[in-house]
């Protein structure tokens, strides 16, 4: 039997999903990678924006997007994710093409249980590997981990993570889909008369020649005949396998996708509930892009030195102690300068290393300066802190003089 259309196209996305998982760390954006959580500098890095963990109102959106993505698709497709994106599946899938090749051009099966054996743990190795791009930039990992320097968080996360993924291919698999993941569960909360399932149709159940093939094929071990069952991953191997058998027979197959019966009062995949879900996307997503595009590029806060002590200078001016930490939040290197807004009457003046000061895409830095003002104000004030590029304000923060 040739290989149907379901087949490869499950295939494909298969396929496309992976790749997606391996390169998002790798693709970079101003030098830094398109998705990874920078763990050093409490930064998510995310498409081009860097968001920090202090932004707290960008990381609730982006978990709401999340959340009301899961919700949307779900109600839509129900386990399609399950059946043709799921990595589960996809490490599942491709452990077994191993074993039947192994078991077919080895007929010895000592030598086919060790190409099982290579096989699960390169397949653990990579899946191990790249869930910790997504924290370590690829290139980096590679050299940390070939001279032995991976460090002990992401030496035992790497450790753990590969010796799970490794039990789940020899002992697991598809038992995870079956008693293991929420996700079904979840989905029965979901779904609703309109959301895409796998199905026999009942009204052509006399078409039926009870030939199993339907049954044999599942990778779950149910049948898709009794009705929807908790277990189905929806990756349409039965269906394959009944249009195959029914196509010799020159009939239409007795499975197929649907959105749900019309006579039932479905059918109708994009319903109030449905647009209202994805409105809230639409709005969540256009908060995030413009949280993004609007915030500053970089940010400034000032404390005082806690060794620096209020003076009065013999020429009756009067100096403070600060210290700033500057945060460049671009994907490109900035360079940086302090300056105090002119306030009448007074003179004011920067002592210290507060120009030209160069920071990296994504990096911070502390400058420790003096306050200089000229005569001494007659009690406390506060005066206005800029940091600058070039002529352009980029941050302003009130500073506070402190009087003898």
């Amino acid at each position: 039997m040739t290989t149907s259309r379901i087949a490869t196209k499950r295939a494909l996305f298969q396929w496309i999903a992976t790749l997606t998982l391996l390169l998002l760390p790798q693709i970079k954006i101003g030098g830094q990678s398109l998705l990874r959580l920078d763990a050093p500098s409490r930064t998510l890095l995310f498409f081009g924006a860097s968001i920090r963990i202090e932004e707290f109102y960008l990381f609730l959106i982006v978990v709401l997007i999340m959340v009301f993505s899961f919700l949307f698709v779900t109600m839509l497709f129900g386990r399609v994710w399950c059946g043709w994106f799921c990595p589960q599946t996809t490490i599942t899938d491709l452990a077994e093409f191993f074993d039947k090749k192994a078991a077919k051009l080895l007929p010895n099966k000592y030598a086919a249980g060790v190409i099982k054996q290579v096989a699960a743990l390169l397949i653990s190795f990579v899946v191990a590997s790249n869930l910790i791009w997504y924290f370590i930039p690829p290139g980096e990992y590679f050299t940390r981990l070939s001279h032995g320097t991976l460090g002990p968080v992401a030496g035992i996360s790497l450790a753990a993570i590969f010796a799970l993924v490794y039990f789940d291919l020899l002992f697991v698999r598809r038992l995870f889909c079956k008693m293991v993941c929420p996700y079904g569960r979840i989905q029965l909360l979901t779904m609703d008369r309109n959301t895409l399932t796998l199905e026999f149709n009942p009204l052509l159940k006399e078409s039926c020649i009870r030939c199993g093939a339907c049954t044999r094929t599942c990778p779950m071990g149910i049948d898709i005949r009794t009705g929807l069952q908790i277990e189905c991953i929806n990756c349409g191997r039965c269906l394959d396998a009944c249009r195959g058998v029914m196509s010799r027979m020159k009939k239409e197959g007795l499975i197929h996708y649907t959105f749900g019966v019309r006579s039932e009062g479905g059918g109708k995949p994009l319903n109030r509930k449905s647009v209202m879900l994805g409105m809230v996307l639409v709005i969540l997503s256009a908060l995030l892009i413009y949280g993004v595009t609007t915030r500053k590029e970089a940010t400034l806060k000032i404390q005082r030195a806690s060794n620096g002590e209020v003076r009065q200078l013999p020429d009756g001016a009067i100096i403070n102690f600060y210290t700033a930490f500057i945060e460049n939040r671009s994907t490109i290197q900035g360079v940086y300068s302090l300056r105090v807004a002119p306030v009448a009457g007074f003179t004011t003046e920067l002592i210290g290393p507060a120009r030209q000061i160069t920071i990296d895409a994504n990096g911070n830095r502390k400058v420790d300066f003096v306050l200089k003002v000229s005569p001494a104000p007659a009690s406390r004030r506060d005066l206005e802190l800029q940091l600058v590029r070039g002529e352009t304000v980029i941050s302003v923060t009130a500073v506070p003089l402190l009087v003898k």
